[in-house]
């Protein structure tokens, strides 16, 4: 005889219902938590992808951008910046200005931003001392003055090749005590960033430090280099007009700045005649010898960026403007990807 089948009580029934919907639960959000991670990983992947591509692009566009810019230095004698463009053949053939002014130039269907701006601008250390004492006042100064004299002295230290300690000086074992066992170079500096590396630089260093060139090339210099208008920074301006940095007269500059970036208004139509005066007692005009080119590439969505900045010598007249023998290599001061 068949034994007769029991049927599962009512607290049975809902059990294994419960128990069943747990699992399907579970197994959904897995399944989610799965596909959430396939996205993220299909997006990195791109990125990567695209960042490596754009990077290539954004090289590519800066070299373009450099031999413009020396057509244009071969094309136009005139290299003075942000000022009413005389030349007619610039303006009949219709020729942007490619100059070290900071100014914008979209390529590649403008998907891809360069600009070149100058890389004599900031502090040289080669004139250290004096410019860093420039528009000091002995009096109204005398706490800052004895800062920037320590601050030379413990540079001097940091460069010569003996051990012997300046008046204000900082030496081998005073590194040490702060934990840096390997400092001073006791040679010439190779990057501009081991300035960070001296005592009290804080106190003295405010605006931007001039490139330095690679020890195999024998660059001098401007010996009265001064920072090219369209590399100051605010607090360059503010400090060379003994001003704030929101006072009226910064910020007339700035948007000067701007219009001639972005509108290509010189200078003398924007700025009150006084202050363009003043502007050029203090900062440079002319266009300088080393070139800092900036390029930028995004995507289609704009969402991924690669990005290339290479320093270069501009004057092709110059001995070090080629890195071999044979001139058919050019020179690179820094390059740098992003």
């Amino acid at each position: 005889m068949t034994p007769l089948r029991q049927s599962p009580s009512p607290g049975q029934e809902g059990t294994a219902l419960l128990m069943v919907m747990g699992v399907l639960a579970t197994s959904m959000v897995l399944i989610a938590h799965l596909m959430t991670v396939s996205e993220i990983l299909s997006k990195e992947a791109y990125a990567i992808s695209a960042k490596g591509l754009l990077r290539y692009q954004a090289e590519s566009a800066a070299d373009t951008a450099f031999w413009l810019h020396l057509t244009d230095r071969r094309l136009f004698a005139n290299r003075t910046l942000g000022q009413t463009a005389e030349d007619e053949f610039r303006t009949t053939e219709d020729f942007p200005p490619w100059m070290l002014d900071g100014r914008p130039h979209l390529l590649d269907e403008e998907h891809c931003s360069v600009t070149l701006n100058s890389g004599e601008s900031g502090l040289v250390l080669k004139n250290l001392s004096s410019q860093l004492r420039q528009g000091l006042s002995a009096v109204d100064d005398a706490d800052l003055l004895l800062e920037v004299d320590a601050f030379v002295d413990a540079y001097n230290d940091y460069v010569d090749d003996n051990d012997l300690r300046g008046v204000n000086g900082y030496e081998g074992e005073d590194y040490a005590a702060d934990g840096f066992y390997t400092l001073p170079r006791n040679g010439p500096m190779e990057f501009k960033a081991e300035l960070y590396w001296l005592p009290g630089w804080d106190a003295v260093i405010q605006g931007e430090i001039a490139t330095l060139p690679p020890m195999q090339i024998a660059y001098s210099y401007p010996s009265a280099s001064r920072t090219s208008i369209f590399s100051a920074t605010p607090w360059d301006i503010a400090s060379q007009l003994d001003q704030d940095e929101d006072s009226a007269d910064v910020q007339s500059v700035m948007e000067a700045l701007r219009l001639w970036r972005e509108e290509g208004i010189p200078l003398e139509d924007s700025l009150d005649m006084e202050l363009l005066v003043t502007l050029k007692n203090h900062f440079s005009f002319l266009e300088a010898g080393v070139a800092v080119v900036e390029a930028n590439a995004y995507d289609g969505q704009r969402e991924v960026m690669g990005g290339y900045r290479v320093v270069r010598e501009a004057k092709i007249s110059s001995r070090t403007f080629f890195a071999d023998s044979k001139r058919e290599c050019l020179s690179i001061w820094e390059r740098k990807w992003r």
